[in-house]
C-alpha cells in the first residue's frame, strides 16, 4: 500500500486522518501518528510518526532519533536517548552513537552511518536511501549545517520521514521547532546542507 493513500488507510482503521492533529492524550509539543510498523503502510508519502520538539538546546540528536524510532512503533524518552548516546552540552560526540541507539531500541542491526565522497554522490545515495528506508517503514536521520533556510553552524539533527515525486522531495521533521509541522523540501536542498556528507539510514 502506498503512503500517498495514507489518509484513506488510516480512516479505514478508525484513526485520526490529519497527521498534524494531536490526540487528547498527547503531551505538550507532540503530534501523534500511528507507526508505520503497526499500519503496514509503505511507499510515497509521510511515514506515521510522533513529533516532539527537542527538550534542550543540545538534544537535537536525541529528539531526531526519537522521531525516527516512533516510525517503528518505539517510544523512548529524549533523556534516555541523550544518556545512551552520551550527549553533553556540546551535543552528540559521535554520529555512530546515534546509529547504535537506533539499533539498540529497535532490537536490530539495521541502521548505518552513511558517508559519501562528493556532493553528487551524496545526493544520489541519499535519495536512494530515503526511498529504500521509507518503503520499509524507516526514517532517516540527517546531520546538517543548513536546513529549510536556517543555518546551524555547530551542526543539527533532523529526521526525514517520507518522500514524494519519486524521491526528489523529502518530508523533513525538525525537532528545533515547536510547531511540529513537516516541511517538504527538495532532495537537493536537503543534501546541500548535510554536514560532512553523512547521515544515518
Amino acid at each position: 500500500m502506498k503512503l500517498a493513500k495514507i489518509t484513506g488507510a488510516i480512516a479505514a482503521a478508525g484513526v485520526a486522518m490529519t497527521i498534524l492533529t494531536a490526540p487528547a492524550m498527547a503531551a505538550p509539543g507532540e503530534n501523534v501518528i500511528p507507526a508505520a510498523a503497526e499500519l503496514g503502510i509503505q511507499g510515497e508519502g509521510v511515514l506515521p510518526h510522533q513529533f516532539q520538539v527537542q527538550k534542550t538546546g543540545y538534544w537535537c540528536s536525541a529528539a531526531a532519533a526519537r522521531i525516527a524510532l516512533t516510525a517503528r512503533g518505539k517510544y523512548v524518552e529524549q533523556s534516555t536517548l541523550a544518556s545512551y548516546m552520551h550527549v553533553t552540552t556540546d551535543g552528540l560526540p559521535n554520529i555512530k552513537n546515534l546509529e547504535n541507539a537506533l539499533d539498540h531500541y529497535t532490537g536490530s542491526t539495521y541502521y548505518q552511518v552513511k558517508q559519501w565522497s562528493t556532493d553528487a554522490q551524496l545526493l544520489t545515495k541519499l535519495k536512494a536511501d530515503v526511498v529504500y528506508n521509507a518503503d520499509r517503514g524507516h526514517a532517516v536521520v540527517i546531520n546538517v549545517i543548513r536546513l529549510n533556510g536556517r543555518n546551524y553552524s555547530g551542526g543539527h539533527y533532523a529526521t526525514i520521514v517520507g518522500y514524494r515525486a519519486g524521491g526528489n522531495e523529502f518530508a523533513v521533521s525538525d525537532p528545533a521547532y515547536s510547531g511540529g509541522g513537516l516541511a517538504w523540501l527538495s532532495a537537493s536542498n536537503v543534501s546541500s546542507g548535510i554536514k560532512l556528507r553523512r547521515y544515518v539510514a
